[in-house]
């Protein structure tokens, strides 16, 4: 049922604070809120947007973050108004599958956001009859977002891998296409970085724990916004990753540092989880991300953001001698690929601070001034005083030498 809220005449001039969010006021002064995203249909909010004090509402924020994620809330297509062999017939048997079902609920959102959008381009399309140059002109339609336009031919390559193993198709047109995005990913705060988000935010707030635990425990955000008191046994904070938790089934138990533990004595509310917004609810994971943006913007350090922290705590321990093995519980990696990433920059650290440490021990020893104490006219026997040398007649210690003997003495 869609919700109707009153015009407040006291914020009717005020911005809405969300991106491609506008107000909109019919004839009988209700307003409506749509998010206009490009290329991409409007959408009309549902949630009442201020409450009775004149503050927006917190299922307003949850909404408007849930739809700007990808999830509009869409009814599932039934599969017999479809056309069978179809781009869309296709995708919609996955959704339907073990193979998707069984992923993380966010991983599912994604992959819905982004096959969706594909689908409304070319959903009425046969399938068997997509090559790998389609998938291209796909890929480079989408050129100026190439995150985008990679994390697209990641999940088509997924859906027709699943489709050959469902005995739907015969092979995978994604195979052999590459990505197009050259970037390193997020930027990896920096210790000065880190020192001046700590001078911005003293211990105490929610900024400094949220950071603190990110750069302690090197937990995804979808992870740290759902720890609370209940996660802190002892010493340590356990708890069972969101990703893979359907396949794997792992659990973490990771230890509480000083810098986290002083963060986390002087927070005083009690919430359930350990972060919570202003409106004192628990963070959504996009809404975190939201918020992260705008303390590291506040902060003066726009290249940060939450997963640059994960990526921070990593190359702190791999600098710091952990092995791959290590690295690879503490961050619930599956395989040694993320793991070897960092070992193998911080092994290479090591190595070029080694290099230079034995240049500038080289350098030292060349610049060591020749000793002054010996006269240039000073003699061996005046040196030795007196001492038989082997330039005394043909002999030297032990007998005398051959003409032969001096001759190559000579020589040599």
């Amino acid at each position: 049922m869609m919700v109707k809220t009153r015009l407040i005449t006291s914020s009717a001039s005020r911005r809405v604070p969300f991106k491609h969010c506008s107000r909109d006021v019919d004839r009988n002064g209700n307003e409506r809120f749509y998010i206009r995203i490009p290329g991409e249909p409007k959408y009309r909010m549902k949630s009442p947007y201020l409450d009775e004090a004149g503050n927006i509402t917190q299922a307003f924020t949850e909404e408007y973050h849930r739809v700007f994620a990808g999830d509009r809330g869409e009814k599932v297509v039934p599969i017999s108004r479809l056309e069978p062999g179809s781009v869309r017939w296709l995708v919609e048997n996955y959704y339907r599958s073990k193979a998707f079902q069984s992923q993380a609920p966010a991983t599912k959102k994604d992959k819905k956001s982004v096959l969706n959008r594909y689908c409304d381009n070319v959903g009425h399309l046969p399938f068997a009859k997509i090559r790998k140059s389609d998938i291209e002109a796909s890929q480079m339609a989408r050129a100026e977002t190439p995150g985008a336009a990679d994390k697209l031919i990641k999940y088509l390559k997924a859906l027709f891998n699943w489709a050959i193993g469902a005995d739907l198709a015969t092979f995978n047109p994604v195979a052999g296409v590459t990505k197009i995005h050259k970037s390193a990913g997020f930027h990896t705060w920096s210790e000065a970085e880190l020192a001046r988000f700590r001078a911005a935010y003293p211990v105490g707030s929610m900024a400094r724990l949220a950071m603190e635990l990110m750069l302690n425990l090197g937990v995804r955000r979808s992870d740290l916004v759902k720890l609370g008191w209940k996660n802190l046994i002892g010493d340590r904070i356990e708890f069972s990753p969101l990703k893979g938790a359907a396949h794997h089934g792992q659990w973490l138990s990771l230890p509480v540092t000083d810098e986290l533990r002083e963060a986390l004595d002087a927070m005083t509310h009690d919430k359930p989880t350990f972060l919570i917004t202003e409106y004192s609810k628990a963070f959504s994971s996009n809404g975190f991300g939201n918020k992260m943006r705008q303390w590291c913007n506040d902060a003066g350090l726009p290249e940060c953001s939450s997963h640059g922290l994960r990526k921070s705590s990593a190359t702190i321990l791999a600098e710091a001698g952990a092995t791959e093995h290590q690295l690879m519980a503490i961050f619930g990696w599956s395989d040694s690929k993320m793991a070897q990433h960092y070992t193998k920059a911080a092994q290479s650290k090591l190595l070029i601070d080694a290099g230079f440490d034995r240049r500038k021990s080289h350098v030292a020893r060349k610049n060591v001034p020749l000793s002054s104490s010996r006269n240039s006219g000073e003699t061996n026997r005046g040196k030795n005083n007196g001492k038989t040398t082997s330039e005394d007649g043909n002999g030297g210690p032990g007998g005398t030498r051959t003409p032969n003997q001096a001759v190559m003495s000579r020589r040599l």
